[in-house]
């Protein structure tokens, strides 16, 4: 039984990974832990998603007609650039990655309240997965080339990635499950 929570390094990445889901992020070290967490979880799945539709042969540039990726909330919202990224690596060029992703993912909105609509400092993206920055500043110059109106911005005024709306912008549905 767990009276106090659990109690252990949250910087040593290597060793707790996959020690506790949602572990107290309060602080800068368990923020980093849970960005891990969450491109570790979101990295293996569109990897195995890939690679068994490749085993099935079927052609990844018509991937949606085989797979739907839900993207349950935002923890998992990850996965479109990094799935814009393998995809990248088997030669897509970005352009076509992205419209392959956004027919693929969709989302499900699960609140509206602030503290579940998850916002990761720059910074810290930057840290954790700097390959996947690049991609993400892309998604967010497309959104601003066609929108004219911050609060839908990927990235926004205080350098900070909301997550959310790259689920919007570059799933092809959008649900919701709270009366909110």
């Amino acid at each position: 039984i767990i009276h106090d929570g659990i109690q252990f390094n949250k910087e040593d990445i290597r060793k707790n990974l996959t020690l506790f889901l949602y572990p107290d992020d309060s602080d800068e070290a368990g923020q980093l832990l849970r960005i891990y967490q969450q491109y570790f979880m979101v990295s293996n799945a569109a990897q195995l998603i890939l690679a068994e539709a490749e085993e099935k042969g079927y052609d990844l540039y018509h991937l949606y007609d085989h797979v739907a990726i839900q993207i349950n909330d935002t923890h998992p919202t990850m996965v479109i650039p990094e799935l814009i990224r393998l995809l990248m690596q088997r030669g897509f060029n970005l352009d076509t990655a992205v419209d392959v992703v956004r027919k693929t993912c969709a989302y499900t909105n699960q609140t509206i309240l602030a503290e579940a609509l998850e916002k990761w400092p720059v910074s810290y993206l930057e840290k954790v997965v700097p390959h996947l920055m690049p991609i993400i500043r892309d998604l967010d110059a497309r959104v601003k080339r066609d929108f004219h109106d911050e609060r839908v911005y990927i990235i926004d005024g205080q350098n900070r990635v909301h997550m959310a709306h790259i689920d919007i912008h570059f799933g092809y549905a959008v649900n919701g499950v709270a009366a909110l």
